[in-house]
């Protein structure tokens, strides 16, 4: 499994250009390595259409099974786990939209 860290991204996550960036880091490690783990231990919050760009397309793109089998969040805060299933559900329902 490979370890992914957004330290470097933080401790905000708010802008549409880090979304972006940390989509394609995990999607790219996503192609490598069957699993991953995305670790927001410095993360103190983010921003939640930032959630929905990319823990909400992955869901989205992957599936639910896919998501849960090859994603892992460690080190999220209560809050931060809550802004990442608001983004997935704003996700989810703009999928149904479409």
């Amino acid at each position: 499994m490979k370890n992914i860290s957004l330290d470097d991204f933080g401790p905000i996550i708010s802008t549409k250009e880090s979304g972006n960036k940390i989509l394609n880091l995990i999607t790219d490690n996503l192609k490598s390595d069957a699993k991953i783990s995305v670790d927001l231990g410095k993360i103190r919050s983010m921003a939640t259409f930032c959630a929905k760009q990319i823990f909400g397309k992955l869901y989205v793109s992957l599936g639910a099974e896919k998501f849960f089998e090859n994603v892992e969040i460690v080190n999220a805060s209560d809050d931060l786990k809550s802004i990442i299933k608001i983004g997935i559900q704003s996700a989810i329902q703009e999928n149904m939209n479409d």
